[in-house]
């Protein structure tokens, strides 16, 4: 049975089931409600460790997960200060930044034993209110998010549940949350304008994420690798598939001229070779090692902190860059020399050891970027 779990779950179930294997678990086979239970458990351990992020760690991590859904956004930015005008981390749909739409996610860490309370939540609605009329955003926020890690109280959660009933609690508490806590240097009374304003709002754009339902986003599996130095679970295998593709193409006319220099042979296309009865099998190893590494790079580019895979590339060129200049009785040897010596040299990416045929893709790559070029 195949399960269906996205990057952040991903991240959360290799961890879990790793750390239970040296405390008298055993990993599950295919017992689904096994793994269902200790998702769900180790979901709520990285709960936990959300709640005990600082203030700016927690706004890293909300802007490196909305860096992540690039698709979502035009750009991210990370405001937080003290003159943040009521923004933490905003994500900008267009070019036309707070002329346009605009996402808003405000940041509330709490300490141990609290969470965020009506009262707080309404002053930081107020300040939208206020600095938009003030110009410092000439739109509103499309969505308003609370990132509170550790909770919301039972009433915030009521008024965010009913958002008529949160439009009536901002008018009716203004006075008690808004009038003295949204600048330090002058009262803000809750005017004709002001409530002009909040009364055309659309309140169901203002919702909340706590830490439980912020480890299950998607695509939030970047920002728990840079953060929390979670490691994601093995990246799928791959095989090449039975037609070249043009992605293919650079590494494999290197390999094409170096299979014609030893056999005596003029190839002229990558389907010559497939037909050599020996080359064959040789060209097509390396190609399935090719889309290993290609599987591998999506997958952990998808699911590491960002620059962790372009580190790994480095490591494997390092890793094999005196051999490959070594002097090799010919080309294809000393293609040879170098997958021998990175199968058998453990590379690892955030910690975690990589496949033999992964290692030895990725210098395919490198040959595809010119930094390793098979034809030197």
């Amino acid at each position: 049975m195949v399960l269906s779990i996205s990057a952040a779950q991903l991240v959360c179930r290799y961890n879990f089931l790793s750390s239970v294997s040296t405390g008298g678990l055993r990993r599950p086979n295919a017992d689904v409600n096994s793994l269902d239970l200790y998702y769900e458990i180790y979901m709520r351990s990285i709960a936990i460790r959300l709640q005990e992020l600082d203030d700016d760690e927690l706004e890293d991590f909300v802007d490196i997960w909305l860096h992540n859904r690039s698709a979502l956004y035009y750009r991210t930015e990370r405001l937080g200060k003290t003159s943040d005008k009521g923004r933490d981390v905003v994500g900008f749909v267009t070019d036309q930044l707070h002329e346009g739409d605009w996402d808003l996610y405000q940041c509330k860490r709490k300490t141990r034993g609290s969470k965020l309370g009506v009262g707080e939540a309404l002053k930081e609605l107020g300040k939208v209110f206020y600095h938009h009329l003030k110009g410092e955003y000439a739109t509103l926020p499309r969505k308003y998010v609370f990132v509170s890690p550790r909770g919301i109280t039972g009433p915030l959660q009521t008024l965010l549940l009913n958002k008529e009933k949160l439009r009536t609690a901002l008018v009716d508490q203004w006075d008690e949350t808004c009038r003295t806590g949204i600048t330090r240097n002058e009262e803000v009374p809750l005017s004709n304008v002001i409530r002009t304003v909040i009364d055309a709002y659309d309140f169901t754009r203002i919702t909340y994420l706590t830490g439980t339902l912020l480890a299950k986003e998607t695509d939030a599996g970047p920002a728990l690798s840079k953060v929390l130095n979670l490691v994601p679970d093995e990246a799928p295998e791959a095989e090449a598939p039975e037609t070249v593709c043009e992605v293919e193409m650079v590494y494999l006319d290197q390999l094409r001229e170096i299979y014609g220099e030893t056999s005596g042979l003029a190839f002229t296309t990558i389907n010559d070779v497939l037909a050599h009865p020996v080359h064959a099998g040789h060209l097509q190893l390396q190609r399935t090692r090719f889309f290993e590494a290609a599987a591998f790079d999506r997958f952990h580019r998808d699911n590491t902190a960002p620059g962790a895979m372009e580190t790994f590339k480095k490591d494997i060129f390092h890793t094999v860059i005196e051999v490959y200049r070594e002097s090799h009785p010919s080309r294809l040897d000393r293609v040879n020399a170098v997958m021998k010596h990175i199968g058998m040299t453990q590379v690892s990416l955030l910690g975690r050891m990589s496949r033999p045929p992964v290692r030895q893709g990725m210098c395919h790559h490198l040959a595809t970027d010119g930094r390793l070029r098979w034809t030197r």
